[in-house]
Formats: structure tokens, C-alpha cells, sequence
């Protein structure tokens, strides 16, 4: 017997390619507040519900995207507006030893008019040219590691803030997008020596995450570290 919704994702913003397979999305309606009104006695007599918007069902987003076939360069990724009544609040690219890189996208769907201002548009584009190939393996990012550890997992991501207003009957009217950050992060286990890594010099980093150590008994040493950076708003051209 056949079942509709079998194996059914959406493609909420529109990546889907030859290179990066969706692989799992969600669609889940923003929560309303209610606001109620107490008689004399502190009984409510009356509520209203509010917070959601006039262009349809205000929804939170997600969609998970597998690099299953070739090669993509994050630079080529967008965040912010990426198209009408859509906004990307942020992906993050993982690398990990032995699993496919992916890139998971989240935001919010049936968003209203977002105003850019004068001169720029509502998208980021990342700054880094960071090459992600189809291997199941850690990846290297926007950094070099030293030579006496391994890599195990790296990410790279990036985000913007949502912001909404709403009318006197809590209607959302507007939405804005503000804020661009970038931000990387890699996992590294010492072999013969210390770990490390170093930024790329000239990528702006400031790094959040030294290379310290978690000093298991009877296991290889092993740290995180990470850095993050500003990003400009898109110009328009």
C-alpha cells in the first residue's frame, strides 16, 4: 500500500542541486502567546491569541543537506533574506572522521516585509573560499592544524539575528535581519605532540577556543578549539 508522506522533505530554501542532497527538513509553527482578561475575582473571562503574522502561518525551519557527489565552496552560500518570506538565520558545515559532511540550514518560513537599508540587501555571503569535498573525513576550514595531531571533526557556520515587531492587536508587521558573524570550530587528537592549529592570518579570525587538553586515563589526548569573525551585508551591486 502506498503512503503519501513517505520519505516527503521539503526544500525550504531552495539548495537542492546534484551536489547537496536533502536529506531531512522541519516545519514547526511559531508558538502564539495568549492574553487573557480577569474579572473582580481574578477569573479569566475573555482571551485572544497573537504573534503570528499576515502572510500565513509564521513557521521555524529546517533543512538538512548531505555533500554527497563532488565538491562545494561554502563562499558561494548565502544567509539573511535569501528569498521572499524566507530568511536563512544561520547554517553550520560539519566535517566529522567517517560520516558524509553536511549542511544544516535553519530559519523561518511566511516572514513579512523586511526593509534593507540604503544601498545594501537583506543577504550575507560567507567571505571564506573553503572547499567542501563528497569524503566521509574531516575537513580542514579556514585553519591548518600542527603536524603531531589529527583532525576528527571541524564545522563552519553562519549566522544573522531575526528580529519582528508587531501592530496593537499583536499582529507581526515587519521583520529585520541584522548581525552577520561567522564562526569555525575543529576537534583535534594529540599523537606525538601537543595539539594546535592557527587561524588562516589574514581571515580576520579572533580566536574564542584555544587548544588546551582532555586528559583521559587510558586514551589519546584530545581538544576543541574555535574562532569567529564579522561579516559584511551584501552591497547591492
Amino acid at each position: 500500500m502506498a503512503v503519501t508522506n513517505f520519505g516527503s522533505l521539503t526544500d525550504h530554501f531552495g539548495l537542492v542541486s546534484a551536489v547537496l542532497v536533502l536529506v531531512d527538513s522541519s516545519s514547526t509553527p511559531v508558538a502564539e502567546s495568549v492574553v487573557r482578561a480577569e474579572n473582580q475575582d481574578g477569573d479569566s473571562e475573555d482571551e485572544e491569541k497573537t504573534g503570528q503574522t499576515t502572510a500565513g502561518t509564521l513557521a521555524d525551519v529546517s533543512c538538512t543537506y548531505e555533500v554527497q557527489t563532488s565538491t562545494v565552496n561554502l563562499n558561494t552560500l548565502l544567509v539573511g533574506e535569501i528569498a521572499a518570506n524566507t530568511i536563512a538565520s544561520g547554517f553550520v558545515c560539519t566535517t566529522a572522521a567517517g560520516a558524509w559532511p553536511r549542511i544544516v540550514y535553519t530559519g523561518q518560513k511566511n516572514t513579512v516585509s523586511v526593509v534593507a537599508p540604503s544601498g545594501f540587501l537583506n543577504t550575507w555571503t560567507v567571505p571564506d573560499s573553503i572547499t567542501i569535498t563528497a569524503a566521509k573525513r574531516a575537513q580542514l576550514m579556514d585553519f591548518a592544524i600542527g603536524a603531531d595531531c589529527r583532525l576528527t571533526g571541524s564545522s563552519y557556520g553562519a549566522a544573522v539575528d531575526i528580529g519582528s515587531t508587531s501592530n496593537g492587536v499583536g499582529v507581526v508587521t515587519a521583520h529585520a535581519v541584522s548581525g552577520g558573524v561567522v564562526t569555525q570550530t575543529a576537534d583535534l587528537v594529540r599523537i606525538t605532540a601537543a595539539c594546535s592549529w592557527t587561524p588562516t592570518a589574514l581571515g580576520g579570525w579572533l580566536e574564542t577556543q584555544q587548544a588546551g587538553a582532555t586528559e583521559a586515563q587510558s586514551s589519546f589526548h584530545n581538544t576543541s578549539v574555535s574562532a569567529e569573525k564579522l561579516i559584511d551585508r551584501n552591497a547591492v551591486v
